[in-house]
């Protein structure tokens, strides 16, 4: 009789719904459905959270992320619509984190030096640490300007003073046809199609810390890499049983090691 593979396929798709998941984890020992579950209590010598413990892990080994991804998780952090945020970003750099204009400005949102210093952003040319600046300044214009995109995207483009000097959104082509171009923008599924490698993180911790904390870091990549594990483990099991395959799945591996 034929093997019917649509059951593994079914799991193979759930767990890649439960992967996207796990990555939108914000703490270590989130609450799950089990309870909490291999939580340790500790964290980074600095105070970071999980989410930002691995981010700082992918970026010291050079594991590349969705650039869309990165968007999708500034947006929310921020509170900044995500089409805005990403029309932003293919507006002024066509989503090139290398890019730098003839002004100066630099990254994938094309902040200027200064701004990116006064966003916290050490190096302008690391797609996360730009994404996250250009979406912490969109959303510093949305609050000043009560919500108001054209004056957010006009002082962006020519800056607050302007906005201000002239009571409204400027009299400049370059301004005015920069935010009918992001209103379009706005109006489409837009996808940056980009991974990117994150640095500025791991460099910046490997700079300041000690040999104490990288160790420490270390063996708390070691528990988040166990978290996962472990996470993976009870939702295949949980839905093995959902799916009553029973021992259909095999619990032992081809040595004989015990898958579960």
């Amino acid at each position: 009789m034929a093997t019917d593979y649509s059951v593994y396929q079914s799991i193979y798709s759930y767990m890649n719904t439960i992967l996207g998941q796990l990555q939108s984890l914000g703490t270590l020992g989130q609450t799950t459905g089990t309870g909490s579950l291999y939580s340790s209590g500790r964290t980074t010598p600095s105070g970071m959270s999980f989410g930002e413990t691995f981010q700082s892990a992918a970026g010291r080994l050079g594991v590349p992320e969705s650039m869309d991804a990165i968007f999708k998780e500034a947006a929310e952090k921020y509170h900044v619509p995500v089409n805005l945020l990403m029309a932003v970003g293919k507006a002024e750099s066509g989503f090139n984190p290398d890019a730098v204009s003839s002004a100066g400005a630099q990254g994938v949102m094309q902040l200027m030096p200064s701004t990116a210093a006064a966003l916290g952003v050490e190096n302008a040319f690391d797609a996360r640490s730009n994404i996250m600046g250009g979406a912490k300044y969109l959303s510093q214009k949305l609050q000043q300007y009560n919500g108001d995109i054209d004056l957010t995207l006009a002082a962006y483009n020519a800056g607050s003073g302007n906005v201000e000097k002239y009571g409204g959104v400027p009299p400049f082509d370059e301004t005015i046809n920069y935010i009918r171009r992001i209103r379009e923008y706005m109006g489409q599924e837009l996808s940056t199609g980009r991974t990117v490698t994150g640095t500025s993180a791991g460099q910046s911790r490997k700079a300041s810390g000690t040999l104490q904390n990288t160790a420490s870091d270390i063996d708390l990549t070691q528990q988040i890499a166990e978290y996962f594990v472990g996470m993976m483990r009870l939702q295949m099991m949980s839905r093995v049983s959902t799916l009553g395959l029973g021992s259909s799945l095999g619990s032992t591996d081809s040595d004989g090691t015990s898958l579960w």
